[in-house]
């Protein structure tokens, strides 16, 4: 499997797992459960909760029905996303570290 881009997912913040999951189902399109472990081999117990996270930080779509079938969003909103939980977690943490320094200088100076 992609052992490059799988580490760069890894990189952005994704587990081992999802990183395998979402590009494994690049390649498959939309997949069940048991067809993702077969083609990723992540462990079949992992499987459900590693989508559900994915589907919780919209990685994944879920398409209810028997069996339930999962397709990963598209590279370029995948990209964006993180993009936009990046930017917006850098300014969070922006405000913050503002706020500390004040409160530092102005008990010491």
């Amino acid at each position: 499997m992609h052992t490059e881009l799988i580490g760069k997912l890894k990189k952005l913040g994704f587990t081992e797992n999802e990183a395998k999951i979402y590009v494994g189902l690049l390649g498959l399109g939309e997949a069940t459960a048991r067809e993702i472990h077969e083609f990723t081999h992540v462990p079949r117990p992992k499987i459900y909760a590693t989508l559900e996270r994915m589907s919780n930080k919209k990685y994944v779509e879920v398409i209810t029905g028997t069996p339930t079938y999962f397709r990963c969003i598209g590279p370029e909103q995948l990209t964006e996303r993180l993009r936009d939980e990046f930017l917006f977690s850098l300014n969070e943490t922006l405000k913050e570290l503002n706020s500390a320094g004040n409160g530092i200088k102005n008990r010491c100076c």
